[in-house]
């Protein structure tokens, strides 16, 4: 299912931005709990998404409650990373609403199913070809019992238009 909507998002952006130059693709989420160990928490997330010129972003995943849920946001990079080589590390953070939650669940519920999110992350990049590049994004979220490392990796596509 998540492969179909896929084409779906792809169509969706394509349309309403006709002027973006570059998509992340993000894709294959998972989490590491050190919370509550009492709870069987989901830590492969079935994570589908994109990004449109590494600002406005929404994805599509199981969370770590089994719920289906979808976020909105918009992500933000430090123009400045540290490089190694060909791989660059970037930090950078994502922040939105996100629903699927219910209110013991997560620290920042709103209302019936809508939660703000604010995730900084660390991300290593290493570029494919000179438009496409491979990324591993990893990211920390504070919880009221915790902490939760999540991933998930990310094909960008650069200079498409």
């Amino acid at each position: 299912m998540k492969w179909i909507s896929l084409p779906g998002l792809l169509l969706i952006f394509f349309t309403t931005n006709a002027y973006s130059n570059s998509v992340e693709v993000v894709f294959l989420g998972y989490s590491n709990h050190y919370v509550d160990r009492d709870y069987d928490y989901n830590e492969s997330h079935q994570l589908i998404g994109l990004s449109i010129n590494n600002g406005f972003s929404v994805a599509h995943f199981v969370n770590s409650y089994h719920n289906k849920s979808t976020l909105v946001g918009w992500k933000f990079l430090m123009e400045d990373s540290v490089k190694i080589y060909d791989l660059s590390v970037h930090l950078g953070a994502v922040a939105g609403v996100v629903t699927g939650y219910e209110k013991d669940q997560i620290i920042t519920y709103i209302n019936d199913d809508i939660s703000l999110y604010l995730i900084p992350q660390l991300i290593f990049t290493y570029p494919i070809t000179d438009t496409i590049a491979f990324s591993v994004v990893n990211g920390i979220v504070p919880d009221s019992k915790g902490v939760i490392f999540m991933h998930h990796l990310q094909l960008s596509f650069n200079d498409l238009f």
